[in-house]
């Protein structure tokens, strides 16, 4: 789920559009406590999930991947992985096996 924090006068008409569902009171740099209301965007599971990730090798992610792309490593059992931080940015959750295990990768 995404949440987007609107102050209490920025934003008011997309506020009332998007039907706001909790509004927080948190303190200012002042002490002052300022009104926070929490926007849900996207519904429950909006994002999917990579269930059956495709694997390449290193040499075939280096083609299309940016040299200084972040990655997710893992390691288990002699089985390693890495999944492209901007991927999992999209996606949010990756279940895949790795070495036999079972696993969630989120970001």
């Amino acid at each position: 789920m995404v949440v987007v924090l609107f102050g209490p006068t920025l934003g008011r008409g997309i506020l009332s559009a998007l039907r706001p569902t909790e509004a927080l009171l948190v303190p200012t740099e002042s002490g002052e406590l300022q009104e926070l209301t929490l926007v849900t965007l996207l519904g429950f599971d909006a994002i999917p999930a990579i269930l059956e990730p495709d694997l390449v090798s290193a040499q075939v992610a280096s083609d299309w991947m940016d040299s200084g792309e972040q990655v997710l490593g893992v390691s288990i059992n002699g089985d390693h992985r890495a999944y492209s931080v901007p991927m999992l940015s999209r996606h949010e959750i990756v279940n895949d096996v790795v070495g036999g295990v079972p696993i969630a990768v989120t970001w």
